[in-house]
């Protein structure tokens, strides 16, 4: 028997000794019960380039959404005891990534927003216009980025997420912690108020 035990104990030891084949939650109560070093790097690396799309298709590629990647995994170590894991870890990290663009967002309501997704932009909001008429990208760019920041930051939000980032409503709702009604009010007149402003610089 006790041969047995140690058996199992070796076994449990060598599970510990290999990050990369542990389970995310395995890794997480690693790394906040015993501030395993080894348990947060290895989550930092299986989720780093994931919160990296997320970040760069709403900032675009620069220096300044790479800090935000960073302040992401610092947010996530400062509110990682606060998960309750009525979700995946996955979800909760786009969670964290989310809220913290938001918050970027409304401390910098003037910088442009979404530049790495003109194009998808343009094409949705600019469907309606004349079939010769084009834009250069740069020019798209100025046009969205200028409508983008004349409207708040919880509708440029909820619009980015659902219209870029491709998310239901519900699943905006549970990111924001919103009801899903102020959800669907933000992206609805969020759509509208951009559209509008676009036809604006349409016509002028």
């Amino acid at each position: 028997m006790c041969y047995l035990n140690g058996m199992r104990a070796s076994v449990m030891e060598k599970k510990i000794s290999v990050p990369g084949e542990m389970e995310d939650m395995e890794l997480l109560d690693l790394a906040v019960n015993n501030n395993d070093q080894r348990a947060w790097t290895e989550l930092v690396k299986r989720y780093y380039s994931k919160v990296s799309a997320t970040v760069y298709r709403i900032f675009g590629y620069n220096a300044e959404a790479e800090d935000i990647v960073q302040e992401v995994f610092m947010e996530l170590a400062k509110s990682v005891k606060n998960f309750r894991r009525d979700s995946s870890f996955s979800t909760f990290l786009y969670r964290v990534s989310v809220n913290t663009a938001y918050r970027y967002i409304r401390r910098n309501t003037s910088k442009d927003v979404v530049s790495d997704s003109i194009e998808l932009l343009s094409n949705m909001l600019l469907s309606k216009k004349d079939e010769d008429f084009t834009y250069e990208k740069k020019e798209q760019a100025v046009i969205v980025n200028k409508a983008l920041r004349s409207i708040s930051a919880e509708k440029r939000m909820a619009l980015v997420l659902f219209e870029v980032e491709g998310l239901t409503l519900k699943e905006i709702s549970e990111i924001l912690k919103v009801p899903l009604q102020t959800v669907w009010s933000r992206v609805y007149n969020g759509r509208k108020e951009l559209f509008a402003k676009l036809s604006d610089s349409l016509n002028s």
